[in-house]
């Protein structure tokens, strides 16, 4: 076991170089499958290649397992540790999937406009589904086997319908696949195969901008390294790692896991000579009973591939071919990031054969059995328990994902699992996210409060404060502990809520005032929101998409930072003006005041404006103002609204104004919650809490109330018609309520009591026991109708 590690390792462990200052920081490893101390080969400088997507798709929840993990990594290497980083991703746009992908598509947009009626289009669609049976039934995996039922079934169904249209779409994969057996070789133009991956990168880097994910520092096409890629074969073919094959090259890993240094399969030992996974990597075009009798041995895997009809080709030694996939990222990373990686990052599902073979090339290339120092795979992702896949058509799309989640909220989810483990996809998960979220979201909230009413320390239980003391005292070499164990992420956050957890319990020691040592508070304050920011859950106005936000000034800002700006103040001073005409002429007195004290709360921030016939005006901002958060500078503008407010609600109170009162609950629930302002009225002499929130949590606290509000009442409604319907059922006497059953009973008494069932019989007595206790509950209700009606 010991000389296998060895052999798996390299010369890896013992050409690490000695460097000073570094953290104390570990690393899960999958070279060696144990966490290990993480030592750059150049100092603080970390060469990072990092495999990107095949682009053919919409990008899923899968992707986003692997990029937001790594995202979140490279931002604690280079915001938390300091490393410098040089971190470089691929775009895979030449594969067999893409080829595929992009022949059925081109075919199907051409059969679609030729195609003329629903007859011929169905004919067409059962020959296809012959083929698509075929498949079915000669599948052994179970996933697949299901995928192909479902298709089947829906295909079917389609067929059923007389809906031009509706066939056709419901019908285009099993079309595609059919069309492309029998027409994907006559497809030669070239930008039939250039298009499609062009569109698919560009609908990717909208997704991972939208999850606020870093553009890499260098990104690399495959289509821009063609010449290098024929240089790497050739280079290893000359090593004698490789042959050519009727057009074709082939790496020799049996010649390679017998010459002295190496090992193939470092990563998944077991899985040498898998033929399905073999097959899965060569890609669905590439593994022909042709293509397989090339080979010397069924492990050996494509570097080039001679291109048969319908394929894109470029020429080489070896005749006019295309990339193997494998052979793609070696050299891509090879050629930006040397001949020593510091860390190779993937998917786990990559694992073999795509990093086991990209190992082993390069490794053939540079005559060294140390590639790669550090291999870092992310966990796969499931859906409720369930396995996903794009090829099994079970996946959710990163935009179906954002629909129901925020960038922050799906994120924190991620930041909550340990990046090389499963991450579940569920609700259970996103419901914990957001709890974090919010309790976040809250912490921040109540510690602004705390420090606009700077209450004393005195205040506050004094064991109370101790413990808050301690916690925060810890705080900083608690995390960098949880961060240097693999990026503990999850421990981190937890760190953070226990501390959370000491600050609310410091700020309701002191019945409901702010209380607490206000600067351990701050304290406490920036270090999470630093934290935060580092794990790019900060949102900050301004950011150009893909890259990191400018620095900003020290202090805590919560989840969103947010300079002031003229249109916030102006919409502001509007709802306060409108919630004053609301409020008049019941008011009128009181509230001719309260417009100039927003005005002179706004000059206190040196901001000058007025309230105009028209709208309020706002005079420009001074410049400082565009580097600070807009809770420092508005803060005595919120502070003076709410203060208006309470002055209108304490009179409206008093004088018992409904109309009043119902307006001070639009401008806190609606109107100041629409532009971001969290408003909350506080028992006893406590002046209200005001401050800014993230507006998706405002929303969906709106969006909460009106369920609730519309639930509360659909059940009066209910109430109200049940109550009708028992109203309306009294005002029949009982002497009537049996008549109209004819169909049940024949002949009744002089109190309209059944006597006779239908056939003449007489009712029995336990069926007139039973109708008589009817008879006395009916007798009853309409006593009652009769006396609420007089």
């Amino acid at each position: 076991t010991c000389q296998l590690e060895l052999n798996r390792c390299g010369s890896r462990l013992s050409q690490t170089p000695g460097v000073d200052n570094l953290p104390p920081l570990k690393l899960f490893n999958s070279l060696t499958n144990q966490k290990e101390p993480f030592v750059p080969e150049k100092g603080r400088h970390v060469e990072w290649y990092s495999c990107g997507p095949t682009v053919y798709d919409m990008s899923h929840m899968g992707h986003a397992r692997s990029y937001i993990s790594f995202d979140i990594m490279r931002r604690i290497f280079v915001d938390y540790f300091k490393f410098d980083v040089h971190y470089v991703m691929n775009i895979t746009d030449i594969d067999d999937k893409i080829i595929k992908r992009a022949r059925q598509g081109y075919l199907f947009d051409q059969y679609s406009s030729r195609a003329s009626s629903l007859d011929e289009v169905r004919a067409d669609v059962l020959e296809a589904v012959k083929r698509l049976e075929s498949k079915a039934s000669n599948e052994t995996d179970p996933d697949k086997q299901a995928m192909h039922k479902r298709d089947l079934d829906k295909v079917q169904a389609a067929l059923n319908s007389d809906n031009f249209k509706v066939l056709l779409t419901q019908s285009r994969d099993c079309l595609c696949d059919w069309l492309d057996s029998k027409l994907g070789s006559t497809v030669t133009d070239n930008a039939v195969f250039e298009d499609l991956p062009k569109q698919f990168e560009r609908e990717y880097f909208v997704d991972m901008r939208a999850l606020n994910i870093l553009d890499p520092d260098r990104l690399v096409r495959v289509s821009e390294v063609v010449p290098e890629i024929i240089d790497y074969c050739q280079k290893i073919i000359d090593q004698g790692f490789a042959y050519e094959s009727n057009g074709s090259v082939y790496f020799d890993t049996q010649k390679f896991s017998e010459a002295d240094g190496h090992f193939y399969a470092k990563l998944v030992p077991a899985a040498y000579g898998n033929q399905k996974l073999l097959q899965e990597g060569e890609g669905d075009l590439s593994i022909g009973a042709d293509r397989l009798r090339e080979k010397r041995s069924q492990a050996d895997f494509a570097l080039w591939k001679a291109s048969k009809p319908g394929e894109p080709a470029w020429k080489s030694p070896w005749g006019s071919g295309r990339p193997g996939w494998h052979i793609e990222c070696s050299v891509m990373a090879s050629k930006e990031c040397g001949p020593v990686l510091d860390i190779h990052t993937g998917g786990v599902d990559l694992k073999f054969p795509h990093h086991d073979n990209e190992l082993a090339q390069a490794e053939a290339y540079f005559g060294h059995s140390h590639w790669v120092r550090y291999f870092l795979h992310s966990g796969h992702l499931t859906i409720s328990g369930c396995k996903m896949s794009k090829s099994l058509k079970n996946f959710i799309t990163i935009r179906e994902a954002l629909a129901q989640h925020s960038p922050r909220k799906l994120r924190l989810a991620f930041l909550l699992h340990s990046w090389k483990d499963t991450l579940d996809y569920s609700e259970e998960t996103m419901t914990l996210a957001a709890s974090y979220e919010r309790q976040f979201a809250d912490f921040f909230y109540n510690i602004a409060r705390a420090v606009e009413e700077l209450q004393l320390s005195s205040e506050s239980d004094s064991s109370v404060a101790e413990d808050f003391a301690g916690q925060v005292a810890s705080f900083d070499d608690k995390i960098r502990e949880a961060l240097c164990d693999n990026l503990d992420t999850r421990r981190s956050l937890i760190i953070c809520q226990e501390a959370i957890f000491a600050a609310n319990n410091l700020l309701a020691s002191s019945n409901g005032r702010t209380g607490g040592n206000v600067q351990l508070l701050q304290r406490l304050a920036v270090a999470v929101t630093r934290l935060l920011d580092v794990y790019g859950t900060v949102d900050v106005a301004g950011t150009e998409p893909g890259f990191k936000h400018k620095p900003l000034p020290d202090g805590f800002y919560g989840l969103e930072w947010r300079p002031a700006t003229k249109e916030l103040i102006r919409d502001l001073l509007q709802e306060a003006k409108q919630f004053f005409t609301d409020c008049n002429p019941d008011l009128a007195p009181e509230l001719a005041s309260l417009p100039n004290q927003l005005i002179e709360a706004l000059q206190k921030s040196g901001i000058k404006a007025k309230f105009g016939d028209d709208k309020p005006e706002v005079d420009d901002l001074p410049i400082e103002a565009a580097s600070i958060d807009r809770q420092v500078t508005l803060a005595p503008l919120l502070r003076a609204i709410a203060d208006a407010r309470a002055s209108v609600r304490l009179q409206a109170r008093e004088r018992k104004l409904k109309d009043v009162l119902a307006a001070c609950d639009v401008m806190r629930d609606d109107r100041l919650s629409r532009l971001g302002v969290r408003l909350q009225d506080r028992e006893g002499n406590l002046p209200a809490a005001v401050g800014f929130y993230p507006a998706d949590l405002l929303a969906a606290e709106r969006s909460e109330r009106a369920e609730r509000e519309a639930n509360k009442a659909a059940e009066k409604a209910a109430k109200a018609a049940a109550k009708a319907s028992l109203e309306d059922r009294g005002k029949q006497p009982a002497e009537q309520m049996f008549l109209g059953d004819t169909d049940k009973y024949s002949k009744f008494d002089e109190r309209g009591m059944p006597t006779h069932d239908a056939q003449g019989k007489e009712v029995s007595k336990s069926a007139l026991k039973k109708l008589q206790k009817l008879w006395d509950a009916q007798a009853k209700r309409h006593a009652d109708w009769l006396k609420s009606n007089k």
